[in-house]
């Protein structure tokens, strides 16, 4: 006498893999296939002279999209240019509002060059000022040198 059971259910003593009940799937070994695969693919993609040609092209479009974006940018006013207009009547849509101050913009990183490229200066003009004071001076013209009448 055979039982009814529900449609997509393994029979008696399968799991839903199709193997029996009381073997459970090697996980280690099936992460390990996965990964293999993807290095595959992974590799066949970076041997691609087509995929290295679409990456540089979608590389260039983007930097030209950040390129506008960046020219399109509002500046900040220089030290000769005067700041933000204080007698508009509306400043991002809202009357007599004025922009909140920002914050002073952080010194650059020191760089551990810079002491060695100040001391070669510092050097440089020290030699300069010695090659300078063994130099004689050159001595003024008083008149112009004359040319000289070619005999014939």
């Amino acid at each position: 006498m055979s039982t009814a059971r529900a449609p997509g259910t393994p029979p008696d003593g399968e799991s839903p893999a199709g193997g029996a009940g009381n073997e459970t799937p090697d996980l280690a070994a099936l992460a390990q296939d996965w990964i293999t695969l993807w290095q595959s693919e992974i590799s066949a993609l970076v041997a691609d002279r087509e995929m290295q040609e679409a990456w540089q092209a979608l590389a260039g479009l983007w930097a030209g999209v950040l390129a506008s974006a960046i020219q399109a940018m509002p500046r900040e006013p220089g030290p000769r240019e005067p700041g933000p207009r204080q007698h508009e009547p509306f400043h991002n849509g809202v009357a007599g509002a004025a922009p909140p101050p920002r914050a002073a913009a952080a010194a650059a990183p020191s760089d551990p060059r810079d002491a060695e490229i100040e001391r070669l200066h510092r050097r440089l003009a020290a030699l300069e000022r010695r090659l300078a004071r063994l130099e004689p001076a050159p001595k003024p013209r008083s008149r112009p040198p004359r040319a000289r009448k070619r005999r014939s």
